[in-house]
């Protein structure tokens, strides 16, 4: 289960970005925070190719993306300013520094709130968004124990076969 199922059907690209940084925001923050970019820069990618209201700038960077009128003007605030966040945490993700699994889950916050403007905007009419739960992500506790378990299993196996 995802929170992100609703991307699926109309954005299959960004589907598959948005659960994979959904499973690492708080086991590897880092790494969902660079994710959480790239469903950025792949959704306004997306917009200024499909709908004829967006003039692409010459500058393609995605600060460029983000902050040209054409897209700035068409989201709320309080939107743009959570997916700036996005790309500064994934930036300092991608130059080596550090990113806390709350700043992590900020970002899957707003890449969440971006995937609903898409649907909502430019996907199928009749698509249900469901609230953001926190509870369908997996948490660095169970992914360590699914860690030892695999261990587990294998030291079993080879132990077995040794026999």
């Amino acid at each position: 289960m995802s929170n992100f199922n609703f991307l699926k059907q109309d954005f299959p690209a960004l589907y598959n970005e948005a659960v994979n940084a959904e499973k690492y925001t708080f086991t590897e923050p880092k790494y969902a925070a660079l994710l959480c970019r790239t469903v950025l820069e792949l959704g306004l990618n997306w917009l200024y190719d499909n709908d004829e209201e967006f003039t692409k700038p010459y500058d393609t960077k995605l600060a460029s993306l983000l902050f040209h009128y054409d897209f700035k003007s068409s989201i709320k605030p309080s939107l743009f300013r959570e997916l700036d966040l996005v790309r500064r945490f994934g930036n300092d993700g991608a130059h080596g520094n550090p990113v806390s699994a709350r700043k992590s889950l900020v970002s899957l916050k707003a890449i969440f709130g971006f995937s609903v403007y898409l649907v909502k905007y430019y996907g199928e009419a009749d698509t249900v968004v469901p609230n953001f739960d926190e509870a369908l992500l997996p948490r660095a506790d169970e992914a360590s124990k699914d860690k030892t378990k695999a261990q587990l299993k294998a030291w079993l196996k080879k132990r077995k076969n040794s026999y």
